[in-house]
């Protein structure tokens, strides 16, 4: 148990974040689908899927690990958080709208689960997502066909070498 060489948190910590970024996703989704049957006019199945496949669409793009476009970790953190936060919001809103108070826990829990969230990032640093940390490489410069790459001085070294 505890940190190998390679990894910077304990697979202790990663395993909770994974799960409570999971209920979390689920919860948002649950209080999307909530908030669609409570406040939009239509029959629940058409109101659900209006309101959850684009909030799907969006998250699989930007916010998910593997997503097409890929944003900074810190600005990714914080966008998820607030979308977290305005989901517990519409949850307590729509249940408070539709159903009875003894439902308000769910709306609560999110709550809670987005500070236990925010928590265990600022507690490692970031390091308990899953997110690609490799800087870009560089591309090399195509060389035409007959000639020879420019060759670039040694690099300096230290802080008087640049003098």
């Amino acid at each position: 148990m505890g940190k190998s060489n390679t990894q910077k948190v304990s697979p202790i910590l990663s395993s909770l974040y994974a799960a409570v970024a999971f209920l979390l996703e689920v919860g948002l989704l649950f209080a999307a689908a909530l908030a669609a049957i409570a406040y939009v006019p239509w029959p629940t199945i058409p109101a659900i899927l209006v309101v959850v496949v684009p909030l799907l669409a969006l998250w699989s793009v930007f916010f998910s690990p593997k997503a097409v476009v890929r944003l900074r970790l810190r600005t990714r953190l914080t966008l998820i958080h607030l979308i977290y936060l305005i989901g517990a919001y519409v949850l307590w809103l729509s249940i408070d709208r539709s159903f009875t108070e003894q439902s308000q826990i769910w709306a609560i829990a999110m709550l809670a689960l987005t500070g236990v969230s925010a928590i265990l990032i600022l507690a490692t640093g970031g390091y308990v997502v899953p997110h690609d940390r490799t800087k870009p490489q560089p591309q090399a410069q195509p060389v035409a066909v007959g000639t020879q790459p420019a060759q670039s001085p040694a690099p300096a070294r230290g802080r008087r070498a640049a003098r």
